[in-house]
């Protein structure tokens, strides 16, 4: 199962890192994609641990629990983001990428990982919540979604 969690950790921040390399050949006028795929990608992280945690019993079910729930209010408001593009699911999405620094020093201290996977881990973890907040953040991606001022 550790296996199983280790590439599921790997892989999703890689996908993410592969689509703000195509990304940047392309040069879409936005970046309402990579947002969402970023922010799917935080879900997948955050579903992957939420059941690891779970799993082991005592204040860790319930840690485990919380970011179950989490997880799945990540994917809401990528769905929303996504299909809507809903100012306040940007906004919210800006959050969720805030929140995220110190939640993945909570993966990295629940982490079931040893040494150096864990800290691939953290690094994979920030990785995507940058690539977030710089897609969230594009003054294409402020535009489509109302949140720039109007010039």
């Amino acid at each position: 199962m550790v296996d199983l969690l280790l590439y599921i950790y790997l892989v999703a921040p890689s996908l993410v890192g592969l689509a703000a390399l195509l990304y940047a050949l392309t040069r879409a006028s936005d970046r309402i994609q990579l947002a969402t795929l970023a922010l799917f990608a935080l879900a997948v992280l955050y579903s992957a641990q939420a059941y690891d945690l779970a799993r082991r019993g005592d204040v860790a079910t319930v840690i485990g629990v919380a970011l179950g729930i989490y997880a799945l209010a990540i994917y809401v408001c990528v769905v929303f983001l996504a299909v809507d593009l809903r100012r306040w699911a940007w906004r919210a999405a800006l959050v969720i990428c805030g929140l995220h620094v110190p939640f993945c020093f909570l993966a990295y201290q629940a982490s079931p990982l040893p040494g150096w996977k864990s800290l691939l881990l953290v690094a994979g973890y920030l990785a995507v919540a940058a690539i977030g907040l710089w897609a969230l953040l594009h003054k294409g991606t402020r535009l489509t979604v109302g949140a720039a001022r109007p010039q």
